[in-house]
């Protein structure tokens, strides 16, 4: 799930990107960050299961006696458990639980210290299922990888039965490559709950269970809403949504209507992504999806938008509100046989774009290039400015798009400039979208200034050193694409680009 917002955290890390994509994203605080950044709230369904937590003792924290399978502690539901890893970098913890086959799950980890989730002074947790006999079902390493190291695993059980699981650090599950050193770790102190997800039963919650049939619009189930006021705005909870597959054919489908409040002066976007990785090392699911797909209620026979969700990529485009806003978005599996714990979860959120293109004729040349994007300051003292664009062709003129990016004020010797967009990846029919990054009088600086987006990648200028002179203290972004799709009927784009400082240890 290589979101914008993810590729903003973790490719460029000291961008701090305010919200999902590259615009903000309305969703309530204090919630899930799944593997992958599916980042969040949780919704009031989660909330109220979850409401009255006792807090018990492990005996992982009283002589660690827990250390296999054989002597597992019984873990209740709902309730911290609290406990310590010793040796951290070898201790093991293990806990025995009761479930039912369907039952939703959501297994959650608290060692990092709220202020610096990526803490390397605390452990780095690693939270594993396994079914009665000891094999590995599901696993989940960090909520948001380099971001959110505590571990918040999502999954369905595939059988009634006893249960396990397995609390290590990271160096004890995956060794030293890729783990923090183990030897930095001075608090070995963690939590751990677990809790049943109950779905939704009425069009306001944002835990949403899928209700067979559902295999066309006609039949779809209706997403719904769940807000809270935060700093005197509403914010919106990220919607989950839990679907499985009854065939190596089903196709599931779900209606949606953006809520119209509060307003957003730039738009609204839609966002789709698939939680993941399937399989034992990610949720426990025996399938992928292939394809999530949304359709406007106007036109049921072309997709608005399309991706295909089993090479990483999300929905993220900008809808329509009101009459005219009502879609609907069809989830199909990969092609195979049925497995025995067909499931899904799809993530959606309500999306407010921070800046869209508002000059679509005049910013097609480079003499004109459109100003005063939308931008922010990031934690390593750069800025960053985003844009929600389209390239529509007129005719038999491909559209291009330029966009002036101003130097901060602060710039020094030694500072880059980085870019990255994304269309395909996001559902848009634009095909090749390629940005290229231009001195301020319209120059060319060289050909690592520029990058097309490919099924599998965005397109990504990562850190290249600013050009010796900056015409017009100023850089040119240019925005084009190729032939666009015949089957998908957006043409949107999102681009973030990024002034930043030099890095130091």
């Amino acid at each position: 799930m290589r979101s914008m917002y993810l590729l903003g955290l973790v490719v460029i890390g000291t961008v701090a990107a305010t919200a999902a994509g590259c615009g903000g994203d309305d969703e309530g605080s204090g919630g899930d960050g799944g593997a992958g950044g599916a980042g969040g709230a949780t919704s009031s369904s989660t909330t109220s299961s979850t409401s009255v937590v006792a807090t018990t003792s492990s005996a992982g924290g009283e002589g660690d006696e827990n250390n296999s399978i054989e002597t597992a502690e019984d873990i209740d539901f709902a309730a911290w458990v609290d406990a310590t890893l010793e040796p951290v970098d070898a201790d093991q913890d293990f806990y025995r639980f009761s479930g039912t086959k369907g039952q939703i799950l959501a297994i959650e980890t608290d060692a990092k210290p709220d202020d610096d989730p990526s803490d390397p002074t605390y452990p780095d947790l690693v939270v594993t299922l396994l079914d009665a006999e000891g094999t590995q079902l599901a696993q989940n390493d960090d909520q948001t990888p380099g971001v959110i190291n505590d571990s918040l695993l999502y999954t369905v059980l595939p059988a009634d039965g006893d249960y396990y699981l397995r609390l290590e650090e990271c160096t004890s599950a995956f060794g030293t490559q890729g783990c923090a050193s183990a030897d930095e770790i001075l608090d070995f102190d963690y939590s751990v709950r677990i809790f049943t997800v109950n779905v939704g039963a009425d069009e306001e919650d944002s835990l949403v269970g899928e209700t067979e049939p559902n295999d066309d619009a006609e039949q779809a189930g209706a997403l719904g809403y769940d807000s809270t006021v935060e700093n005197q705005q509403t914010v919106y909870y990220r919607t989950f949504v839990f679907g499985g597959f009854e065939s190596a054919t089903d196709v599931d489908v779900y209606s949606f209507t953006l809520p119209e409040t509060p307003p957003a002066a730039s738009g609204l976007k839609a966002r789709f992504e698939v939680y993941g990785p399937t399989g034992p090392d990610g949720n426990g699911s025996t399938v992928d999806v292939s394809e999530v797909a949304v359709f406007s209620a106007a036109d049921l026979t072309t997709a608005y938008a399309k991706v295909d969700a089993s090479k990483g990529g999300d929905i993220e485009v900008p809808v329509q509100i009101g009459e005219e806003g009502k879609y609907f978005v069809f989830v199909k599996r990969a092609p195979g046989d049925v497995g025995a714990n067909d499931f899904y979860i799809l993530l959606h959120n309500r999306v407010e774009s921070q800046g869209a293109e508002s000059e679509d004729v005049a910013n097609n040349d480079a003499a004109t290039p459109e100003g005063d994007l939308a931008s922010f300051e990031n934690q390593g003292r750069g800025t960053s400015y985003v844009v929600d664009g389209q390239l529509v062709t007129d005719g038999d003129t491909p559209d291009v798009d330029f966009y002036e990016i101003p130097l901060p004020e602060n710039v020094e010797a030694g500072w880059t400039v980085s870019a990255f967009c994304g269309a395909q990846r996001h559902g848009s029919g634009l095909r090749e979208l390629k940005v290229e990054l231009l001195n301020g009088d319209g120059t060319e600086i060289g050909a690592d200034y520029t990058s097309t987006e490919s099924d599998t990648e965005e397109a990504l200028i990562d850190g290249l050193a600013l050009p010796a002179t900056v015409a017009e203290n100023r850089l040119l972004a240019k925005v084009s694409s190729g032939t666009p799709a015949e089957d998908v009927t957006s043409r949107s784009y999102n681009c973030l680009f990024a002034y930043l400082p030099p890095q130091t240890n």
